[in-house]
């Protein structure tokens, strides 16, 4: 069951990240080069990750045993 759930969250993690556009070399090249020809959209990516982050950590931090254990 480990196992499956993995493999999902990793199938959803790499749709995510072809979805943000985070897959293509430019993006992240453009993010890094901040004194030419900056591509902020990157923070986007970055700030949705750790709202999502966030609140799942908080919902987790509750439970009293392990989801899947």
């Amino acid at each position: 069951m480990k196992g499956l759930v993995s493999f999902i969250v990793g199938v959803l993690f790499a749709i995510g990240l072809g979805y943000s556009g985070m897959t293509k070399p430019d993006v992240v090249k453009g993010f890094l080069d901040i004194f030419g020809n900056w591509d902020p959209s990157l923070i986007g990516v970055m700030i949705g990750a750790i709202l999502v982050h966030g609140v799942s950590y908080q919902i987790i931090k509750k439970r009293s045993s392990p989801l899947l254990d």
